[in-house]
């Protein structure tokens, strides 16, 4: 580690300065856990005129501070003065500069940390649970997919066997209807099979067609009909 540090400091005079005429700076440092702390000590000679031969003295210090790395090694710092430059300012105002380097070793740390076991313990088996969460999430939702089509499956085999009941409820009827047709008297050649509608009756059904409920109840049992019965309607030839 090298490093150089700017220092800036302005000191007030008690009277005006009007020439420096002779300037040091002195140091000192401690380093106490990862900071470095010391002190410049300015000091010197000056004139309060021009046309003055009496020279005035003047001490000032200036503290200063550096935070450390951690991983510094404080044996071997060195500290050294890389500039020092001073000016006059507002006629009673000393302004200093000093730039100043700090050089070290850095100590040799492991790349990696040893974790502590039980943290690394704790670590893994979150991992495992994590990862057994996972699989009985996905088996779960597998086993639901599955379900999901054999429900179908199900499903379609129930409509098919109520589509097949109906069909053959229907045939049975018309075979029904048919043997009627047959069995009756053969001076019927032609007939209507009517399908019952909402609200109607047998005597709206005979309206329709013209013909007497006596003849429709001879073909039919109208005792109890609903919405879907097929009446057989007759027609009689003249």
């Amino acid at each position: 580690m090298n490093i150089k540090i700017p220092f800036e400091s302005e000191i007030p005079f008690k009277t005006n300065i009007s020439e420096i005429t002779k300037m040091s700076l002195e140091h000192d440092y401690n380093v106490s856990e990862y900071n470095l702390l010391g002190n410049f000590y300015i000091s010197g000679e000056y004139k309060t005129h021009e046309v003055s031969i009496n020279k005035e003295e003047f001490n000032f210090t200036l503290p200063f501070s550096v935070d450390l790395r951690e991983d510094i090694d404080t044996n071997s710092l060195e500290f050294n003065i890389e500039d020092f430059t001073y000016d006059v300012i507002n006629n009673n105002t000393l302004k200093v500069n000093i730039e100043y380097s700090i050089k070290g070793n850095l100590e040799e740390r492991e790349l990696f940390q040893k974790i502590n076991e039980e943290e690394l313990n704790s670590e893994l088996e979150f991992i495992d649970n994590f990862l057994e969460n996972e699989e009985e999430q996905e088996v779960v939702e597998e086993k639901e997919v599955e379900e999901k089509k054999e429900d179908k499956k199900e499903e379609s085999i129930y409509i098919n066997d109520i589509v097949d009941k109906n069909d053959r409820i229907n045939q049975e009827e018309e075979k029904t209807i048919m043997e009627t047709i047959k069995n009756s008297d053969d001076t019927f050649v032609t007939y209507h099979i009517h399908i019952v509608k909402e609200n109607e009756t047998i005597e709206s059904i005979c309206n329709i067609y013209n013909v007497s409920t006596s003849l429709v109840n001879e073909y039919n049992n109208t005792d109890n009909i609903s919405m879907g019965d097929k009446i057989l309607i007759p027609k009689v030839d003249e």
